[in-house]
């Protein structure tokens, strides 16, 4: 006998699935400041299994009110979605590798459109958090001079100086916003919020 589960059901096993990887990728990169590929490769392919194994409902998604799975294209662009931006965070040497790909392995939970609204809310969380983090530390005046040294090759042409390994104040666990960001989405959501970015 074959058990199909509601949309709703489906929603939360789905959420409790991204829940303990989310915890798992902040306990590594809070320990070790990284985050395996194994656990890239487990969020990944649970989004992808969600989006095939879940039961459809229109283009609902993971976060909508009315979800509904989305299938293998949608868990493959939201995949896609994230990778592609917060593969820029990475060329700037702004970003680790592992950030990016976990945020790929998010994106296919949340497909394609829920993506670009939780980098929405996980860019702003990660500014929040800098800042304060910056205030804490007392690195104020170090992360100024990074910001100009990161800008002067735009603004006179001088060549690079900033290199983020060598200058780096200090370097927050991005998992941190990454959770933050997706608990203050949910939390827009179920507050009455819409989606910002709706396509």
């Amino acid at each position: 006998m074959q058990v199909e589960l509601t949309p709703v059901a489906w929603q939360f096993w789905s959420l409790t699935a991204l829940a303990l990887i989310m915890a798992a990728a902040l306990m590594t990169d809070l320990r070790q400041r990284r985050i395996p590929n194994s656990l890239v490769l487990a969020a990944l392919g649970a989004g992808l299994l969600t989006h095939l194994l879940g039961p459809a409902n229109g283009d609902g998604g993971l976060f909508a009110y009315w979800p509904g799975a989305l299938g293998a294209k949608g868990a493959l662009l939201g995949a896609l979605t994230g990778l592609a931006v917060f593969l820029p965070l990475y060329a700037l040497r702004a970003m680790g590798a592992g950030d990016v790909k976990l945020m790929a392995g998010i994106g296919s939970f949340a497909g394609p459109a829920d993506m670009l609204n939780l980098t929405l809310f996980i860019l702003a969380m990660g500014g929040v958090l800098a800042v304060l983090r910056m205030l804490w530390s007392g690195t104020a005046r170090r992360v100024m001079v990074n910001v100009l040294l990161m800008l002067m090759p735009y603004t006179s042409g001088a060549p690079r100086v900033f290199d983020p390994a060598v200058h780096s104040a200090d370097r927050m666990p991005y998992v941190l916003a990454m959770a933050g960001g997706m608990l203050a989405y949910g939390g827009w959501l179920l507050a009455g919020g819409s989606p910002p970015i709706r396509f």
